[in-house]
């Protein structure tokens, strides 16, 4: 299986342009975002990626009246408003606002509902990801930089997110695409906690979660049974590169 090692977070914007979403998530009956969410769409905006802010909608969970969560949902995105004009990022002087409240089919998770989504459009060129994986064949796998989580844990870190919101980008562009998402830990010959295989499901069940067709994925964790540096390693650098996330190409539809 060749493996290709691409950073999925670099995205340099350029020509043409495409209707995005992005969600950001709030604390239970408050309309400032959650400091997670604020990173993420930080991260956002220092890439460039937004030309134009167009729509903006807000929504609550049903722990109190649809009169109250509607107005909650209006006064998140005013906040989100606000905060993306302090952050200078263009906004549409058409915007649409659309309050929604608990008007929606509700997440059984609480805490999913509690959202604003920015639509915006995007100015960009394809990736060089999306032309390396364009160039890929069937069995060829991609080692995912910067997929990190947090140590003995399947929580994602901060810095994970803008890759798996490219990754989930890849996937919802190239509807052809199957993949098998790879799982790997370091330093031990042992993963007594299934570590690895916790991983991988967690970045299948993010794309899952985000529209992409479970039937297009699968996941395998490997614990250390593949390293790419002898165990024992013989330091941070070697064991960093042995946990990893790889996503394979397991077929490619030509319908």
């Amino acid at each position: 299986m060749k493996h290709f090692i691409l950073s999925l977070s670099l995205i340099i914007p350029f020509a043409f342009l495409s209707q995005q979403e992005f969600v950001v998530y709030f604390p239970t009956d408050q309309a400032y975002m959650l400091h997670s969410s604020k990173l993420d769409l930080n991260k956002l905006i220092e890439s460039k990626e937004i030309k134009l802010v167009t729509g903006l909608k807000g929504y609550a969970d049903t722990t109190s009246t649809n009169t109250y969560n509607k107005k909650l949902a209006q006064n998140r995105i005013l906040d989100i408003k606000h905060y993306l004009h302090l952050q200078h990022v263009s906004i549409s002087k058409n915007i649409s606002c659309q309050p929604f409240g608990e008007d929606f089919e509700q997440d059984d998770e609480l805490s999913k509902n509690r959202k604003v989504v920015i639509q915006y459009e995007r100015t960009s060129e394809p990736s060089s990801t999306k032309r390396q994986i364009q160039k890929l064949e069937i069995g060829e796998s991609l080692i995912l930089k910067h997929l990190n989580f947090e140590p003995g844990l399947d929580k994602f870190r901060d810095i994970a997110y803008p890759v798996l919101k490219e990754l989930l980008d890849i996937m919802i562009d190239r509807k052809d695409l199957h993949i098998k998402i790879h799982g790997h830990i370091c330093c031990t010959l042992d993963d007594t906690q299934n570590l690895s295989t916790q991983r991988a499901l967690k970045v299948k069940n993010y794309l899952i979660h985000n529209g992409v067709s479970p039937d297009r994925l699968s996941h395998l964790g490997h614990g250390s049974s593949k390293p790419i540096h002898a165990l024992p390693e013989q330091n941070d650098a070697q064991r960093k590169e042995n946990r990893r996330v790889e996503i394979e190409i397991t077929s490619i539809n030509t319908n």
